[in-house]
């Protein structure tokens, strides 16, 4: 419930509209989620591998975004 809120407060305050990246992050990271939710069906997966690969995913998005700010920002 509390993710749910955030994301709500996230949309209507525009703040991912800044953040170009984030929202492509947070969708791999829930993709990942998904998949090793499958797999645990045949194996188990440490919870912190599961918590690393979402935090990889939205980390890279939001270095990918300050990337792209500064190439955008110095042209």
């Amino acid at each position: 419930m509390f993710v749910r809120s955030l994301t709500v407060m996230l949309v209507e305050q525009e703040t991912l509209t800044s953040y170009r990246y984030l929202e492509h992050g947070a969708f791999y990271a829930i993709i990942a989620l998904a998949v090793i939710m499958f797999l645990n069906a045949v194996r188990h997966i440490p919870e912190v591998v599961t918590g690393l690969i979402g935090m990889g995913f939205i980390a890279t998005a939001f270095l990918d975004w300050i990337r792209y700010n500064r190439r955008t920002r110095g042209t």
